[in-house]
């Protein structure tokens, strides 16, 4: 040591010099950290694969279909209508569209309340007749039914498998069949022209009855995998019911509310 300094060579001068190249670092590391903020981007990492099963069998569902009802139109009422007016059998029958809700009771098991919308209207004209202008007399039918139903869903084979202690696959097929009953509510209307066969006079007016009927069902179908909670559904269903006619239309037999639906749709499970 040479007046109070480390001489050259000496041993702690190489140990002064790294600590204080350290220091130095130390400095500049924080400065710049202060700088430009102390927020550091994680690693980007990749979200894994949904998985293709559930860890328990659903117990609900909710379905939504779609379809064409085609009705029966049979009795006194419709007799007349295709009788005096240039409609057939097939102009009662009408889009559908339906939406239910099921829960599982036992795995062969659910029970479902569903709710269900068929419309036709269409236009005619009164058969063998027209003016002193040869202008028809010209009206508009419209048929409509709104089906609550109450049911039974039965499911003669499996609905998925249980793989290890966590986790169920759902069948890719699965087919079903059912019943019960219900209330359906109904509405027949005619607006137009129509004809007094008396006087051979035309005049407007509208028509209307509608009411509420016991109705039954049948169904039966299946479904599809689509995804893990996701079913194509097919099926078919027939409705037996008649109602009370009244209105602009009483006196007439009861009218028929007999009918089958074909329809398709899908099935979401949670």
């Amino acid at each position: 040591m040479v007046h109070g300094k480390l001489a050259p060579g000496h041993p702690l001068r190489g140990c002064a010099v790294a600590v204080a190249s350290l220091l130095a670092a130390s400095v500049m590391s924080f400065s710049a950290r202060a700088e430009h903020g102390d927020d550091v981007a994680p690693p980007e990492t990749t979200p894994p694969a949904e998985l293709d099963f559930l860890f328990s069998p659903p117990r609900f569902s909710v379905g939504i279909r779609g379809g064409w009802a085609i009705n029966r139109s049979d009795g006194e009422i419709f007799d007349f209508l295709t009788e005096t007016l240039t409609l057939d059998r097939s102009a009662f029958d009408g889009f559908a569209a339906a939406i239910d809700c099921s829960w599982q009771l036992m795995p062969w098991l659910d029970i479902a309340v569903g709710l269900e919308l068929n419309n036709r209207t269409t236009s005619s004209k009164f058969r063998g007749f027209v003016d002193e202008f040869g202008d028809p007399a010209e009206q508009e039918t419209s048929f409509t039914q709104l089906p609550l139903t109450l049911s039974v869903k039965l499911f003669p084979f499996d609905r998925g498998r249980r793989v290890g202690q966590y986790a169920w696959i759902p069948a890719a097929f699965v087919p079903y069949f059912g019943g019960g009953v219900g209330a359906t509510w109904y509405q027949l209307k005619q607006t137009g022209e129509f004809v007094d066969s008396e006087e051979m006079e035309v005049f407007e007016d509208v028509f209307t009855s509608e009411g509420w009927a016991f109705a039954g069902h049948a169904f039966v179908g299946f479904e599809v995998k689509f995804t893990k909670r996701v079913g194509l559904v097919l099926e078919g269903r027939y409705y037996w019911a008649s109602a009370e006619i009244g209105g602009s239309f009483k006196g007439f037999a009861p009218i028929d509310l007999n009918g089958a639906r074909a329809m398709a749709g899908f099935n979401y499970k949670f």
